[in-house]
């Protein structure tokens, strides 16, 4: 979903120092025609993140958890969870390896025309699903004005993936934002994790890891308070920073619902 990257590069919290209050921010995604797609709340306290989809188009039942070195993924229609961390990631490396083996061990045994045949069948699959296997450069960042928010002013930013404009960012003072310097530093938490996941993965899988979504951060002056996302030139939709709020946040929301059941994601491979 286009808000989960929107979402990490804006709000998403992990902080390396002690934490002395709660934050609960909320976002809202529209459509072209302004009708909402979807709503998140997001909450951070002592290092823990909670995403929660409030109001969400799809009519799932997620919640994500982040807890520094782990990722809990739940699934409340089901209740069920399950967890990524780099134990996780290392095994569906393995998995795939093991997986990347056996079709080749069974392409040598083809005819040549027929393994031709395949393996060039096979590599638009894998070019559609993982990417070509190279690193893309980095998008272009543009400063690009003084764009608006709740009245007050934010700097408007655009972004280019090649020649192509895929979002605009408003950021505000960190000031302006109650909770922004903390949410700020624990990003750069959370962009080095998931580059320690990356860097688990086999090739071509750690190229399209290597997307980090919140690199952009650095690269902008302020906190991120509405980013418009672009396909093909037009505007596809727009996430705002509706909300936030400091307060003490209550333990049990950065942990697991009490008859939830672990769901390993290899039980049936």
């Amino acid at each position: 979903m286009k808000i989960l990257q929107t979402i990490i590069v804006a709000v998403l919290f992990v902080a390396t120092a002690a934490v002395h209050a709660g934050v609960e921010m909320e976002l809202i995604t529209k459509d072209p025609a302004g009708a909402v797609t979807e709503s998140v709340k997001l909450f951070a306290q002592s290092g823990k993140i909670r995403m929660e989809d409030i109001g969400d188009s799809s009519g799932q039942q997620m919640s994500m958890i982040f807890l520094g070195q782990e990722f809990i993924v739940i699934d409340h229609g089901n209740h069920t969870y399950i967890v990524m961390d780099e134990a996780m990631v290392a095994e569906m490396g393995s998995q795939m390896s093991a997986a990347m083996q056996q079709m080749q061990a069974e392409l040598a045994r083809m005819p040549p025309e027929q393994r031709a045949m395949v393996e060039q069948m096979m590599q638009g699959q894998m070019a559609g699903v993982m990417g070509s296997g190279e690193q893309a450069p980095p998008p272009r960042v543009e400063n690009v004005g003084t764009g608006e928010w709740q009245s007050e002013p934010c700097t408007q930013y655009a972004v280019y993936e090649g020649g192509e404009k895929t979002q605009e960012i408003c950021a505000a003072p960190l000031a302006e934002i109650d909770g922004a310097d903390e949410a700020m530093r624990a990003f750069e938490s959370m962009a080095k994790f998931i580059n320690s996941l990356s860097e688990s993965m086999p090739e071509p899988m750690a190229s399209s890891m290597a997307e980090n979504p919140m690199g952009l951060i650095d690269r902008i002056d302020g906190f991120p308070v509405r980013t418009v996302d672009f396909e093909g030139g037009e505007a596809s939709n727009e996430t705002t920073l509706e909300s936030v709020v400091d307060k003490p946040l209550d333990a049990s929301l950065f942990a697991i619902p009490e008859g939830y059941t672990r769901q390993d994601p290899f039980a049936s491979r």
